[in-house]
């Protein structure tokens, strides 16, 4: 057992498990499937027998750090280990109950692994020693690809790259979307055993931030019809168009922001806008199309747009078509 704890990246987990088991573990991050394949893959890894009687799980309004350390100071029964998996406990500003996690932490009970599941928020754990947090945050599109490809060779499905990188981009990497679509997809094409980009295209509905990086590919093209097909298909749901207009804005604020940071690498720029690689690449092809200047217009242009939808001086899609509008006629 291992009580420097640290930081373990989701796919580094395996390997890790195989070299040492910690006694504590956070599983935190913005992908819920790989937040549950990550306590999937503990439970694996202790190869408990008597699930039973070793491998509890503990949640609710009530639960204290009490209840937790108590359970955990409990040793397993023909076993080596016992799993005690604790879901979304985190007491805010709870000094009380910090403490007495943390002292158990100090000292644990050696048979015991505890693992914190708590995807949507590990605030309460900052700063906790002796617990190995697991990152399950979105994974790199590379890695998902080689995942897809895996299960398509084994339904024995052949798949074009761009069929692979669409239902990537189309899911905005989640992996849980992935999955689900993929799932779908494998079922469409089980007698054909191929599948293409058109059968992606069809069938996965585009993450929002996607369609707007495609809006956004049009407008750059000059391509003004599909341009304002996409707008329009936006309004066929009641609201849909309000939702499109942050992404939009990101998006130019985002474009603005590399085309005057062009010494940087793509690398650089993903880590300093908090976005993949692939966005990047989208948002170098946008700015070959319009000046600094010109993307600073639209970006306040859309934020003016945004105050008048908001007091009610425009309604949102009469907004985004104008917005959509008045960005075509910049680029010329």
């Amino acid at each position: 057992m291992n009580l420097l704890g640290g930081i373990v990246k989701y796919i580094e987990l395996k390997a890790s498990l195989k070299n040492k088991i910690d006694n504590a573990y956070l599983i935190t991050g913005d992908d819920r499937y790989l937040c549950y394949d990550a306590l999937k893959k503990i439970e694996d890894s202790l190869s408990i027998t008597i699930k039973d009687m070793n491998s509890v799980v503990i949640s609710g309004d009530k639960l204290t750090a009490k209840d937790i350390v108590e359970s955990a100071n409990m040793y397993p029964f023909g076993d080596e280990y016992r799993l005690v998996v604790v879901k979304d406990f985190a007491p805010a500003k709870n000094k009380e109950e910090y403490k007495v996690i943390e002292s158990y932490l100090k000292t644990p009970l050696t048979s015991t692994v505890i693992v914190f599941f708590n995807p949507d928020s590990a605030e309460f754990y900052k700063g906790m020693a002796n617990l190995t947090t697991i990152d399950c945050s979105k994974i790199e599109p590379k890695v998902i690809s080689a995942f897809i490809k895996n299960n398509l060779a084994k339904n024995e499905i052949q798949a074009s790259e761009e069929a692979i990188e669409n239902l990537i981009m189309f899911c905005d990497s989640d992996m849980t979307r992935i999955t689900n679509e993929l799932e779908k997809l494998m079922a469409y094409v089980a007698d054909t055993k191929t599948l293409t980009a058109d059968i992606v295209k069809e069938f996965v509905v585009q993450d929002k931030e996607y369609q707007v990086y495609e809006l956004a590919e049009f407008i750059a093209k000059g391509e003004n019809k599909k341009a304002i097909d996409l707008v329009d298909s936006f309004m066929m749901k009641p609201g849909s168009a309000f939702v499109i207009l942050s992404p939009l804005f990101n998006n130019y604020r985002r474009a603005l922001f590399v085309s005057i940071n062009k010494d940087k690498t793509s690398a650089e720029l993903a880590s300093m806008l908090g976005v993949k690689e692939f966005a990047i690449k989208m948002l170098k092809n946008q700015i070959a199309r319009f000046s600094p200047k010109q993307l600073k217009q639209i970006v306040d242009m859309i934020a003016e747009y945004d105050k008048k939808i908001k007091i009610g001086e425009i309604k949102e899609n009469v907004a985004i078509k104008t917005i959509v509008i008045n960005i075509l006629n910049i680029r010329g």
